[in-house]
C-alpha cells in the first residue's frame, strides 16, 4: 500500500508536472508571438493534468463513475478549477491584465467552483444549512487569493511566488488527512506537483511558470471546504479563514514591504507561512481544535 500511494501520489504528478515543464522550456525557447499564451497553457493544463492521474488511479473509477455527475463534490471541482485557472493564465499576459472583464469572468469561476464543491444527496441533508455561508467562503476567498496573488506576480515575484501557493496548500492537506484519506492522497499530489513547478520557476525566471499559482490557490480553497463537510470535527471557524486565506494573508504583508530587499520579502513570507502552517498543523492534529 505505501509503494502504490509513493508511486500515484508522489512519482505519477512529479512525472507528469515534470514532463510538462521540460515540454513548456522547450516551447519557450522558440521566438513566436504565440509562445508566451502556449507555454502558460502548457503550465497550468499539466499542473491540472498530474493531480488528475492521483484522482483517476487512486479512486479505482470504473465505467460507470467517470460520469462526472456520479463523481464526489471534491472530485467535481477539478473541471470548474482547471477551466478557470486556464482562462486567468491565459490572460495573464500584459496586454490581457488591462481587460476589467478578466476579474468579472473570474468571479463567476469562482462562484461556480463554490456551486460545484458543496456536497449534494440525501447523506448531506443535515450540512445544507451551512452551504450558503461555504458557498460565500469558497467564492470570495478563491477570487481574493486569485488577486492578491496576480498582484504579487507583478511585483518581481516569479522566482518565489509559487512558494506562496504551497503555502496554501499545506493547511488544507493537513485538515484533508484529518478528515479523508482520499481527499488527503490527492492534496498530497498537489503539493508534490506545485514543488515540481516551484523549482522550475527558480531555476527558469521569466518563464511564466508562476501562473501554476491559479489552479493550485484554487485547489486549496477547494480542499479546505471538503475537509469542513468530510469530518466530524468541530474546528473554530478563524481556523477555517486561515486556512482559506493563507496566500491573501501573505500577500497582503509581501505589499507592505514591497520597496524591500527580494530577500526581506523571501525571508518574512517563509516566517509568516511556517507560522500560519505550523497552527493549523497544532490545532488540528494536536487535538486541540475544539474550544
Amino acid at each position: 500500500m505505501q509503494r502504490e500511494l509513493l508511486l500515484w501520489c508522489v512519482g505519477a504528478p512529479a512525472a507528469v508536472s515534470l514532463a510538462c515543464l521540460l515540454l513548456a522550456f522547450w516551447v519557450a525557447r522558440r521566438e513566436h508571438w504565440l509562445t508566451q499564451y502556449v507555454v502558460l497553457a502548457i503550465a497550468t493544463l499539466g499542473w491540472c493534468a498530474a493531480i488528475a492521474v492521483t484522482l483517476v488511479i487512486r479512486q479505482e473509477f470504473d465505467a460507470s463513475a467517470l460520469s462526472w455527475w456520479n463523481l464526489e463534490a471534491w472530485q467535481q471541482i477539478h473541471v470548474p478549477l482547471t477551466l478557470t485557472a486556464l482562462f486567468l493564465a491565459l490572460t495573464a499576459t500584459p496586454q490581457a491584465r488591462a481587460h476589467e472583464f478578466r476579474w468579472v469572468a473570474a468571479a463567476l469561476g469562482c462562484i461556480a467552483l463554490a456551486m460545484v464543491a458543496m456536497p449534494s444527496g440525501e447523506g448531506w441533508v443535515d450540512l445544507f444549512p451551512e452551504h450558503r455561508a461555504w458557498m460565500a467562503a469558497v467564492a470570495g476567498a478563491s477570487l481574493l487569493n486569485l488577486w492578491m496573488l496576480d498582484q504579487m506576480s507583478r511585483r518581481g515575484t516569479d522566482r518565489w511566488i509559487l512558494l506562496v501557493a504551497l503555502a496554501g496548500l499545506a493547511g488544507p492537506t493537513i485538515l484533508a488527512a484529518s478528515a479523508y484519506a482520499g481527499l488527503a492522497e490527492w492534496g498530497v499530489a498537489a503539493i508534490v506537483a506545485t514543488l515540481v513547478y516551484t523549482i522550475g520557476a527558480a531555476c527558469l525566471p521569466k518563464r511564466n511558470l508562476w501562473c501554476v499559482a491559479y489552479p493550485a490557490t484554487l485547489f486549496a480553497v477547494c480542499t479546505t471546504a471538503a475537509g469542513r463537510f468530510y469530518t466530524y470535527e468541530d474546528h473554530p471557524a478563524w481556523l477555517y479563514a486561515l486556512l482559506l486565506l493563507t496566500p491573501s494573508c501573505i500577500g497582503a504583508v509581501d505589499w507592505i514591504l514591497r520597496n524591500r530587499p527580494t530577500y526581506a520579502r523571501i525571508a518574512v513570507a517563509a516566517v509568516l507561512a511556517g507560522l500560519i502552517i505550523g497552527v493549523a498543523a497544532w490545532f488540528l492534529l494536536a487535538g486541540t481544535s475544539q474550544y
